[in-house]
């Protein structure tokens, strides 16, 4: 079944475009490292060996996990994206307001896109840094190695 996760997951994700091609390439890894993961622990027997194949494996997951924290922001986080958000555009508002008579239609078109493209980034920025990983299944896994030597 990982298997096929996998090779949907790399097929959806090929025809990206240029500035989104880093950004699959990370998920690919990362779903590739979790299914590596996945398929060492599964063994009926380890040693040495296998074991630091798991512990690798689950290093470079952890790596590269961070592709996929703004899809894990919780509702707290989404709500304070979304009161950063109108605040923003309270001030766009203000500023549109303010400067709107000097403006030329030109102007104005341009200055509304730089707008949008600083409060999307502001909310991505500040979903990115509050998000986190806090499922107990993510934590567990580390514990997954002491458990098999024991």
């Amino acid at each position: 079944m990982s298997r096929y996760l996998l090779g949907i997951l790399t097929q959806s994700l090929q025809g990206g475009s240029t500035a989104q091609r880093p950004i699959f390439h990370r998920a690919i890894e990362c779903t590739w490292e979790l299914l590596q993961f996945s398929m060492y622990a599964r063994y009926k027997s380890h040693d040495d060996a296998t074991l630091s194949y798991t512990k690798d494996a689950l290093c470079r997951f952890h790596t590269f996990k961070d592709v996929f924290l703004l899809g894990q922001a919780c509702k707290m986080v989404k709500g304070k994206a979304n009161l950063m958000r109108a605040e923003l555009v309270k001030k766009r508002k203000v500023d549109e307001e303010t400067n709107t008579g000097t403006w030329s239609p030109t102007k104005k078109w341009r200055e509304m896109n730089a707008w949008q493209d600083y409060i999307s980034h502001e909310i991505d920025d500040s979903q990115e840094l509050e998000a986190d990983f806090t499922l107990p299944k993510m934590h567990l896994m580390s514990h997954l190695l002491e458990q098999i030597r024991r």
